[in-house]
């Protein structure tokens, strides 16, 4: 079986190219904080850099975190300011966690399953951990389909899969499956925006991203044909959207999503 991604080849530059706006994070965890009760335990898989796990911990949570990177649980501890709460940090895999049965409340994912190949494993190990009447609470930044960034991921997804390169993302591949299973497994379900904003990389910028390999989409292709890769792909982009350093706003919302467990 495939094992989980490290990202910790990502920990130096993992805030600068996923981290929320100014503000963002708080009112990730405002929202969050509506539907969690004070003294809730809570476990966060794929805890990371924190940028979800840290303004939780600001608001007084007590927070557990597990994380197969010991670099970007290492970059967590380091931003995490004096008076903060710290975190109980765990190095391991989601699919084994060594903690015990019904020992939190809430469990805490934000794109994490599509990391993970044995993604249903994983879920399984989450149910066992959620005492009676605990949730599932699943985030993730929702961005158009057809916006300009969007449609150069698939295409760079496209060209690297004619030469084999199927990147990372070996695990879940459509987030319906996961409601599947969690609507088997007997879980409501309450959806609701937590923030909105605007990113505006140009497509250049993010071509630049891609050649640094910043994003895990870029890891597993060979560096034989990473250029032709890339080449390719900024051909492509001329076609379809002229000048490449024309500022883009691309309109971003982070989703919450809330599966209950009655028992």
């Amino acid at each position: 079986m495939k094992a989980p991604i490290s990202f910790d080849r990502a920990a130096d530059f993992y805030d600068q190219t996923r981290g929320f706006p100014p503000g963002i994070a708080g009112e990730v965890a405002a929202s969050a904080a509506m539907r969690l009760r004070p003294d809730d335990r809570l476990l966060e898989i794929g805890v990371g850099t924190g940028r979800i796990a840290r303004p939780l911990l600001a608001r007084g949570y007590h927070l557990t975190g597990i994380d197969v990177s010991r670099e970007m649980m290492a970059r967590l501890r380091a931003q995490l300011p004096p008076e903060s709460p710290r975190p109980d940090l765990l190095q391991g895999d989601a699919t084994r966690l060594a903690l015990a049965d019904a020992c939190f409340e809430v469990v805490i994912s934000v794109h994490i399953f599509h990391l993970i190949p044995a993604w249903q494993q994983a879920l399984s190990e989450v149910r066992r951990v959620l005492a009676p009447g605990g949730a599932l609470l699943q985030g993730y930044n929702h961005r158009s389909e057809r916006t300009p960034a969007a449609r150069l991921r698939d295409q760079w997804a496209q060209i690297t899969a004619e030469y084999g390169a199927q990147g990372v993302h070996a695990g879940l591949r459509d987030f319906a499956e996961l409601q599947a299973a969690l609507d088997e497994m007997g879980a409501s379900q309450e959806q609701w925006t937590a923030a909105e904003w605007s990113s505006g990389r140009t497509i250049n910028e993010q071509i630049a991203m891609l050649e640094q390999r910043i994003w895990s989409s870029t890891w597993e292709v060979p560096e034989a044909v990473f250029s032709e890769c890339v080449a390719r792909l900024r051909a492509w982009a001329v076609k379809q959207f002229g000048d490449l350093d024309r500022p883009l706003s691309t309109p971003q919302r982070f989703i919450w999503e809330l599966y209950r467990f009655a028992d």
